[in-house]
């Protein structure tokens, strides 16, 4: 998808503009109920993208590089990075909860449901989006025992073909690994999304609201 120069200044005049909440609600991640997932799997590595420029707004988005999830989703991915240490093998993070008000700068810039949920408010309150913003989905990756990243089809917040989970084309060992990462997500219940080989939703995410605590 071609990103261009007048969208990306769209967004930044947007990231420029103060965030209020979308509506009373918790004051913090914790507050919302949400777990850091350093905290029960310290060993997944991290590299929050939207917390640096190295994303597909060139601008930072998140003030903190810091992973937040529900805690049955923490606990799952915990024991995914437990299952794959036996392998020699690792996770690293992209991305995690979202609070609500950065979805709507996100569809701002990619109004494409393909790529990114819609945000819907009702009332005042937020009443559709991405199951990031319930801190029940989560974007990741397969690392070595040294850390490193294993090939995979596309690149991070690729929004070409090559990203779907049915793209046969380019490198075979990067698909192998792309498919081993989804066994081992699945293997704990999570849910793979098709336009997107790093995006996995933890299960029972219909149950969990929608949230714009700021990450701090």
């Amino acid at each position: 998808m071609r990103r261009c120069s007048t969208a990306l200044l769209v967004l930044w005049m947007l990231l420029a503009l103060p965030v209020a909440a979308v509506s009373a609600g918790p004051a913090t991640p914790e507050a919302a109920g949400l777990v850091d997932i350093t905290k029960v799997a310290p060993d997944v590595k991290l590299d929050i993208r939207y917390a640096t420029p190295n994303n597909f707004t060139k601008v930072a988005v998140y003030p903190a590089a810091k992973c937040y999830l529900r805690a049955d989703v923490a606990a799952r991915l915990a024991r995914v990075q437990a299952d794959l240490e036996k392998q020699g093998l690792g996770l690293k993070v992209y991305d995690c909860y979202r609070p609500f008000s950065i979805q709507k700068k996100f569809w701002a810039l990619v109004p494409n449901e393909d790529w990114v949920a819609k945000p819907v408010e009702k009332d005042g309150k937020p009443a559709t989006g991405s199951k990031h913003n319930r801190g029940a989905a989560v974007d990741l990756t397969l690392v070595d025992a040294a850390g490193n990243e294993l090939p995979m089809p596309s690149g991070f917040d690729d929004f070409t073909e090559k990203a779907r989970r049915d793209y046969t084309g380019g490198d075979k060992a990067a698909l192998a690994n792309s498919k081993r990462l989804e066994a081992a997500m699945r293997k704990e219940g999570f849910e793979p999304l098709p336009s997107e080989w790093w995006h996995f939703d933890g299960p029972g995410w219909q149950g969990y609201e929608l949230l714009d605590a700021p990450i701090n």
